[in-house]
């Protein structure tokens, strides 16, 4: 559109709700989210000039920035790493990069703290990592150095342990089962340190696992298949 033109139509698709094609001059011009037809006020008899245009395209590739990024993030939480990334496959502009993620930080979409303390949680009761493991891990989705270290440090000593223990106690008839109990030790030390926990909190759990074994003989065994693999 050269100059300027006069809005003459404005039709909701019919395959995509929320957007509306915008005819200038009885020509398709463009097509636009429902809220950059609000915000800019792209009703039939507008006047659209080159510059006013302009700014309406540069808005509407923002919010199609935005609306793509929050249906990918209904899979799951993500780290603002993970949404540069995502966004960056995708080809969008580093400038409507960085207005999506201050607009998905002042939304509370994305929250790196929040995040990391949620998956220390998830990971250490519910899948058997320790502290080490956990913390290698948000380093790799790009959570800053201090944000990890006090998500990893609100977990105590006590609570590694603990989730130690727990998961020693499962795997210890596993390994135990025809093993010499010397090398059923040795691989269970082994297992939990694979899985991120401190040498101390390893080395109680085996311990309780491999001394208390006399004691559980009546409860069954712990089935292999199970979860924490």
């Amino acid at each position: 559109m050269n100059g300027q033109g006069v809005i003459t139509s404005v039709e909701l698709q019919k395959k995509q709700r929320h957007r509306y094609n915008i005819f200038v001059d009885e020509q398709f011009a463009f097509a636009v989210h429902e809220d950059i037809l609000m915000k800019h006020r792209l009703f039939k008899g507008q006047v659209v000039s080159a510059d006013r245009l302009e700014e309406v395209l540069r808005d509407e590739e923002r919010q199609d920035a935005y609306v793509k990024t929050i249906r990918w993030l209904g899979a799951r939480p993500r780290t603002e790493k993970e949404i540069r990334q995502y966004m960056g496959r995708k080809a969008y502009e580093p400038a409507v990069v960085d207005h999506c993620v201050e607009r998905l930080k002042a939304e509370r979409y994305v929250d790196d703290e929040r995040f990391s303390r949620a998956l220390t949680e998830e990971r250490l009761q519910r899948q058997g990592k320790g502290k080490q493991w956990i913390r290698q891990e948000l380093l790799q989705k790009g959570v800053d150095k201090q944000t990890v270290m006090d998500a990893v440090q609100s977990v105590s000593p006590e609570e590694e342990k603990a989730a130690a223990a727990a998961l020693a106690k499962k795997r210890w008839r596993a390994l135990s089962s025809g093993e010499d109990p010397q090398a059923a030790r040795r691989k269970l030390y082994a297992y939990l340190a694979r899985r991120g926990f401190s040498a101390s909190a390893v080395r109680e759990a085996v311990r309780e696992a491999a001394d208390g074994a006399d004691d559980d003989d009546g409860e069954a065994a712990w089935d292999d298949d199970g979860g924490w693999e």
